[in-house]
């Protein structure tokens, strides 16, 4: 249940504040009056009013800015159609197994964990979503403070949870997000689990520490039976005798 809450407070505001840039910044302030679907049309308007697409009453930190952004990470395959149809196509795979993990492992994630999912899964639903209806997203804020690219909501979920991975992942000792979704990919592809693999890894170590141990020599072997007694009857003095 909190995977499903988490994703969809943050496909909410991700989505409402993307529509309020939009409607009321773009089309309300600089006067926009195309199509949002008409990318090229877009574009060229915002080149055309560069410098003023953004709320100068803002903070001298971050301020917020319409982007109609096509491209990936860092601009990766901008301007490309291809490009973004392939990247909107890899979302929605991506999408498609973030759903069908979180169906299976939502009853067993801790609360953390959970929390983890549901901004991940939102945040990509929402991009995802842009770029299905759109063939962009809409990105509006920019920190001016480090000139980060402008980014959404959105991208925000999806940066905190990535860092929220990798805490879980080097400093929380216990069960988590990979190792259940693991889990079930053992399960889905008939291999053994964890436990076995980790009890076949054990018994293989200890498997060659035994082989290790019997290859090393005592220091002082052990007399054979034969010298043994002769010693004894060599030291009776009544034998001897």
């Amino acid at each position: 249940m909190l995977i499903w809450l988490t994703a969809l407070i943050v496909l909410a505001l991700d989505q409402i504040s993307k529509s309020w840039m939009y409607h009321g910044f773009v089309v309300g302030q600089l006067g926009y009056s195309g199509s949002a679907a008409d990318l090229n049309a877009l574009k060229s308007f915002l080149a055309s009013v560069a410098g003023k697409n953004s709320i100068p009453e803002n903070g001298s930190w971050i301020e917020l800015s319409f982007t109609a952004n096509d491209a990936a990470l860092f601009g990766l395959g901008g301007g490309i159609s291809w490009a973004s149809r392939l990247l909107a196509a890899l979302t929605a795979v991506f999408v498609f197994l973030l759903l069908f993990f979180a169906v299976r492992t939502a009853k067993k994630l801790p609360k953390y964990s959970a929390v983890v999912f549901g901004l991940l899964l939102g945040g990509s639903i929402g991009n995802l979503i842009d770029r299905v209806a759109l063939g962009y997203v809409r990105d509006m804020i920019y920190v001016k403070l480090i000139d980060f690219p402008v980014f959404n909501i959105a991208d925000s979920a999806i940066c905190i949870a990535i860092g929220l991975l990798v805490i879980e992942t080097l400093f929380l000792k216990r069960d988590g997000l990979f190792d259940l979704v693991e889990d079930d990919v053992r399960y889905l592809f008939r291999l053994q689990t964890r436990q076995e693999a980790e009890a076949k890894e054990k018994a293989r170590k200890a498997s060659r520490l035994s082989r290790f141990e019997e290859e090393i020599p005592d220091d002082e072997p052990a007399q054979k039976p034969e010298q043994t007694g002769k010693t004894a009857e060599s030291s009776d003095p009544s034998k001897q005798a």
